[in-house]
């Protein structure tokens, strides 16, 4: 037989108030609540004198609903901390089928446990909005002052993971925008491109490092940079992103022939290509067949069909950056000056195709990446240049100049 609920007495509420007081069978205090969402939030007063406990009611109501309000009570079943777990499992979900990447799930994991759940994982998922969200930067930077605007940025992403689940499943009714006063006044650019004359200028010193390490016998040494050589010449003329490059196995490419500009040209087809939007597939430009043919010549890989290993082993980060202070490439000569790293030559791939003609939404589809930040990004950036038929004209009988 069912257990039967407690019956309460002498309930009454409290005058001009939302706040009611009732006794409980088996205790001698009163006890208060309100009614928020559908749900009773009571507490005992502790007090066993009617009007001591109407003072405590008051007070304890007034802080209880400002706890509500904003977000640090949870009155329903979601708090920010279970719909974390349930959004992180379903991310291992896409993980395992190919449809994100594990070093990006990793990373939200990373940031979501040790800098989000302590400050929101109390806080109702429902209550989740721009004042939280300055709140929670607030108490970061007390407790982590040299936070810059890119951590916080990593942290906001973090916090989106979150609410985008929470939105798919009907747990919020939308989504919140986060405002920040840096993005009005900072414009975040992508890395700079190497011009052309930049760019022959970079792999003809990294070729020219390698040959001066195999004149002095350091066979070793010239392998690693013509390994960087090779790397930057996949960047340029694929546009994959680093650490896709890094993940690229030798079974992932396909040689094929192509003709292009009526001339024929052997290309790749780069399957697999595991990165931040999880596992897609890239057509290369005519440059990055004769890298990876110097890559499986230098590896002696008999048949790279065949083989799972990695093309590329190691990321020569310090040496480039050594080749580019070197030759005064590592800070652009834009306004304000920006620096060069090895997404640059993903950013010099997209603008190469750009200023060939080649469309937004190819390059975009190619790069695994939205129109939208191809456009707002790179092709922004050269206005006019790429209208190709900004001069069309009808009639010949026009004079512009006389």
């Amino acid at each position: 037989m069912a257990k039967q609920r407690q019956k309460s007495h002498n309930r009454f509420y409290v005058d001009g108030h939302d706040v009611f007081l009732y006794k409980r069978s088996g205790t001698v205090f009163w006890w208060c609540g309100f009614h928020s969402d559908g749900q009773i939030i009571r507490s005992s007063t502790k007090e066993t004198d009617r009007k001591l406990a109407i003072t405590f009611s008051k007070k304890w109501y007034y802080k209880k609903k400002g706890e509500i309000d904003n977000g640090l009570y949870v009155v329903k079943k979601f708090s920010f901390e279970k719909v974390t777990k349930l959004a992180l499992d379903e991310y291992q979900k896409k993980v395992d089928r190919n449809e994100r990447s594990k070093k990006t799930l990793d990373g939200i994991v990373s940031i979501v446990n040790s800098r989000v759940l302590p400050y929101l994982k109390d806080v109702d998922i429902k209550k989740i909005d721009n004042q939280v969200w300055q709140n929670y930067k607030k108490k970061i930077l007390i407790d982590y002052p040299n936070t810059t605007h890119g951590t916080f940025h990593q942290y906001k992403n973090g916090v989106r993971v979150v609410l985008n689940h929470a939105f798919q499943n009907n747990l919020i009714n939308e989504l919140p925008e986060f405002k920040d006063d840096y993005q009005s006044s900072r414009s975040v650019k992508p890395r700079p491109p190497f011009s052309p004359s930049e760019y022959n200028k970079l792999h003809r010193a990294i070729k020219k490092h390698s040959d001066d390490l195999r004149k002095k016998n350091k066979i070793v040494q010239a392998e690693n940079a013509m390994e960087l050589y090779d790397f930057v010449i996949f960047g340029t003329n694929t546009g994959m992103r680093v650490e896709e490059l890094m993940s690229m196995k030798f079974s992932d490419v396909t040689v094929v022939e192509e003709i292009i500009n009526n001339e024929k040209h052997k290309i790749l087809h780069i399957q697999n290509i595991r990165g931040k939007s999880g596992t897609g597939s890239c057509k290369s430009y005519i440059g990055a067949y004769s890298a990876f043919e110097r890559v499986i010549k230098r590896r002696k890989i008999n048949d790279y069909k065949k083989s799972d290993e990695k093309v590329f082993l190691i990321k020569h980060r310090v040496l480039f950056n050594e080749i580019l202070n070197k030759e005064d490439l590592k800070i652009a000569k834009t306004n304000p000056p920006r620096k060069r790293d090895f997404v640059s030559l993903r950013s010099t791939y997209i603008n190469f195709r750009l200023l060939n003609g080649v469309s937004i939404q190819d390059i975009a589809f190619n790069c695994r990446n939205s129109v939208e930040v191809i456009q707002k990004n790179y092709a922004k950036d050269f206005g006019g240049l790429l209208l190709k038929d900004i001069n069309k004209t009808r009639t010949t009988n026009i004079i512009w100049e006389s």
